[in-house]
């Protein structure tokens, strides 16, 4: 079971803000890394799309998933 930490490096990292999906409820709390188990989700959500694949957390955390911000994080979901 894959599992990401909350951290400076991986919330940098992070490409949630740049998602198709990512709405302004998110954004006004500033919510993000839903792949981290550590991240509680607040807004909800809509498939208008999704990169995870593409981002560098996602990548460098061995993820096979998407949708995080839906389906909740990696630990949970695979």
């Amino acid at each position: 079971m894959a599992k990401v930490i909350k951290n400076e490096d991986n919330l940098k990292l992070c490409s949630c803000p740049v998602c198709p999906s990512y709405n302004e409820c998110a954004s006004d709390k500033d919510e993000k890394l839903y792949c981290s188990a550590e991240v509680t989700i607040a807004c909800e959500y809509k498939m208008n799309g999704c990169i995870c694949g593409a981002c560098p957390v996602h990548q460098a955390s061995n993820l096979a998933n998407g949708y995080y911000c839906i389906k909740g994080s990696a630990e949970k979901n695979g």
